[in-house]
C-alpha cells in the first residue's frame, strides 16, 4: 500500500485537477460522500438515533466536512455544523461548500446545541494541515470534542496528528475511523498517530498507484497483501543447498541466548544450513543449548575475550565458498564494543569482504565507537549491508537522542540509509525499512508483546535466513519484519498475551504465518484498508 506525505498529497491533488482534469469540487464531493458513509455506519451501530455534529475548519478539510454534512442532511439525518472560524474567513472552496449547505437548510450550532448530543462527530478542523503544537484556538475545539466523549470520524488524519511523522499534540483527537483521501498517509503508520487514527479507510478519489509512483512517491506499508506477493514457494526438487548457508557471529559470556535465538530463527525461515562461529573454549553445556541442526565452527578466541585473530577467523568463515550471508552482533557484549573504541582499525577485516552482512546489537554499538560513528566503515563495505537497530542503537549511530529519533523516524531512517549506502531496519512500533536509494517501507504487524529481550535477535536471524534462501535484500527485510510481527499477533490471540510473550515463543508461529502467505499467494486482493 502506497503512503504519502502531506506535501505529496497536495501535489497529487494538484495533478488530478490540473493534469487529469478532475475539478477540485469533484474530489471534495467524493471525499465528503465517503466520510458521510462512515459516519452513518458508526451511528447505526451505536443506536437508532442519527444526529451528527460536524466541526469545520476554514480550509479544504472543512470543505470536505461540509460536503459530508450536506449528504447527511439529504439522507434525512439531523446535522449541526460548528464553524471554527467566521464564514468570512473560510477559504474560497470551503465558503462555497458552506453556502451550498446553508441553501439546503443546513443548521449551524446555536447556544442550545451541545456536541454531546451528537451520535457521531466529524472532525473537519485541520487534517493534514495539522502543525504541532496546535494553536490555542484549535485546542479549544479539540478539548471540547474530547470532552463530548462522542465517536469521531476524522478526515485524512485526526486533528493534532502530524501526517508525516505520526507525532501528536497532547490535545490531539482520537478517531474511531479515519477516511484517508487519495492515499493513506505516513502518519497513519507511525505511533502515536497509528493509534489515534483508529481504523483507516482509503478513499482513492480515482487516484491510482501509477499516478503516485510517477510523482515520485517512495513509501509503502507492508501489508498482508504485500507480504503474500513477496513470498516464494519452494519447488519440489529442492535440497538444502538450494536455500543457502548463513553464518552467525554472535554471543559472549552470559549472552549466548541471543546467538541461539538468531541461529534458530535463520533455520526456521528456511535457511538450508546455519553455521555458528563459536569460541574455541565454548562450554559443552552452552553448545547443547543450540538447535541440534547448528553447525559449530571454532574461532581462535576464548569465550571471555576478543582478539584480532578471532576477527580474522570471522572474516575467513564469512568468505568460505557457499556462504550466502553473515549475521554479526547479537550478544557480542560490552568488551567487543570497548575493543572497537580502543582500536578503530579492529573491524576493518569485516568491512572489506563482499558477503552480505546483517548487523545488529553490539556490532552496531561497536560501529558507533568508530570515527564518524562508523560512516567510513559502512561506506567502504564491498557487499550489501543491512542494519537492524532499535531506537537507542540508532541514536548512538547518529548522535541524536532517542526522543529525536522517535519524533521523525521515517525522515531520519531515509537520510541515514542514503548517506551510508545501507539498508536500515529501524525497529519499534511500525518498524521503518529504508533503502540506500530512498525507498521506504513501514511494517504493519506486531504488538507490545515484542517489547521483551531477544525479539530483536529473532528478527535479525530471520532476516539473515531469508537472505540465505535467495530473497533479495529488499524482499528479505520486508518479509522478515512482517513475519516477525505477524507471529506475535497470532501468538497473542492463540495462546499468549502481550505480557506473557517471550522471544522463543515466536518460533511456534513462523510456520503458520508462512502457510497464510502460501494460501494468499494466488489470490491477493487489496481491500484498501488495514
Amino acid at each position: 500500500m502506497l503512503l504519502v506525505s502531506s506535501t505529496e498529497s497536495r501535489e497529487l491533488d494538484a495533478q488530478m485537477i490540473d493534469q487529469v482534469g478532475i475539478p477540485s469540487v469533484a474530489l471534495m464531493e467524493a471525499a465528503g460522500i465517503a466520510v458521510a458513509r462512515q459516519a452513518v455506519a458508526i451511528a447505526c451501530a451505536k443506536s437508532s438515533k442519527h444526529r451528527f455534529g460536524v466541526v469545520v475548519g476554514k480550509g479544504n478539510n472543512g470543505a470536505d466536512a461540509l460536503v459530508a454534512a450536506r449528504h447527511l442532511l439529504a439522507q434525512g439525518h439531523q446535522v449541526v455544523v460548528w464553524l471554527s472560524a467566521s464564514a468570512e474567513n473560510l477559504s474560497e472552496l470551503c465558503r462555497g461548500q458552506y453556502e451550498a449547505y446553508r441553501r439546503l437548510g443546513g443548521l449551524l450550532a446555536g447556544s442550545g446545541d451541545d456536541l454531546k448530543d451528537a451520535d457521531v462527530i466529524i472532525d473537519g478542523l485541520l487534517g493534514t494541515g495539522s502543525r504541532l503544537p496546535l494553536s490555542d484556538a484549535i485546542k479549544t475545539w479539540t478539548k471540547a470534542i474530547v470532552a463530548s466523549r462522542r465517536p469521531i470520524v476524522a478526515i485524512d488524519i485526526p486533528t493534532g496528528v502530524d501526517a508525516d511523522t505520526g507525532q501528536a499534540d497532547d490535545d490531539a483527537l482520537q478517531a474511531v475511523v479515519t477516511v484517508a483521501c487519495g492515499f493513506a498517509k505516513i502518519g497513519h503508520f507511525q505511533y502515536p498517530g497509528r493509534a489515534l487514527a483508529g481504523e483507516v479507510i482509503v478513499e482513492s478519489l480515482s487516484m491510482t498507484d501509477a499516478l503516485a509512483s510517477a510523482a515520485g512517491v517512495q513509501c509503502r506499508a507492508v501489508t498482508s497483501d504485500d507480504a503474500s506477493k513477496l513470498y516464494k514457494q519452494r519447488t519440489e526438487n529442492s535440497h538444502k543447498g538450494s536455500f543457502g548457508r548463513a553464518v552467525v557471529f554472535a554471543g559472549s559470556e552470559g549472552m549466548y541466548g541471543a546467538a541461539r535465538l538468531a541461529v534458530e530463527a535463520a533455520y526456521r525461515v528456511g535457511a538450508g544450513l546455519v553455521d555458528y562461529l563459536a569460541a574455541r573454549d565454548l562450554p559443552s553445556s552452552v553448545k547443547m543449548a543450540f538447535p541440534v541442526e547448528t553447525l559449530m565452527k571454532s574461532l581462535r578466541v576464548d569465550h571471555r575475550s576478543w582478539s584480532q585473530s578471532g576477527l580474522a577467523d570471522v572474516a575467513y568463515h564469512l568468505q568460505v565458498q557457499g556462504v550466502s550471508v553473515g549475521l554479526c552482533g547479537p550478544g557480542l557484549g560490552s568488551r567487543f564494543v570497548d575493543m572497537a573504541a580502543e582500536n578503530p582499525e579492529w573491524l576493518d577485516s569485516l568491512s572489506s569482504i563482499s558477503t552480505p552482512l546483517v548487523i545488529d546489537a553490539d556490532f552496531l554499538n561497536a560501529l558507533s565507537q568508530l570515527p564518524a560513528r562508523g560512516k567510513v566503515w559502512l561506506q567502504g563495505r564491498q557487499g550489501p549491508t543491512i542494519l537492524t537497530p532499535h531506537p537507542k542503537e540508532f541514536a548512538r549511530l547518529t548522535g541524536l537522542s532517542v526522543s529525536d529519533v522517535q519524533a521523525d523516524r521515517v525522515r531520519l531512517a531515509r537520510a541515514y540509509a542514503t548517506e551510508h549506502g545501507v539498508t536500515l531496519v529501524l525497529k519499534g512500533a511500525g518498524s521503518v525499512i529504508a533503502s540506500y536509494d530512498g525507498q521506504i517501507w513501514i511494517n504493519t504487524t506486531g504488538n507490545s508483546g515484542l517489547a521483551t529481550g531477544g525479539t530483536g535477535d529473532v528478527l535479525s536471524g530471520m532476516t539473515a535466513g531469508l537472505l540465505a534462501t535467495g530473497y533479495g535484500v529488499r524482499e528479505a527485510v520486508q518479509l522478515a519484519a512482517y513475519v516477525h510481527g505477524r507471529c506475535a499477533d497470532i501468538a497473542c490471540v492463540a495462546a499468549q498475551s502481550e505480557e506473557s510473550l517471550i522471544a522463543s515463543d515466536l518460533f511456534s508461529y513462523i510456520g503458520q504465518v508462512f502457510l497464510e502467505l502460501r494460501r494468499n499467494k494466488d489470490g491477493v486482493i487489496s481491500k484498501r484498508r488495514w
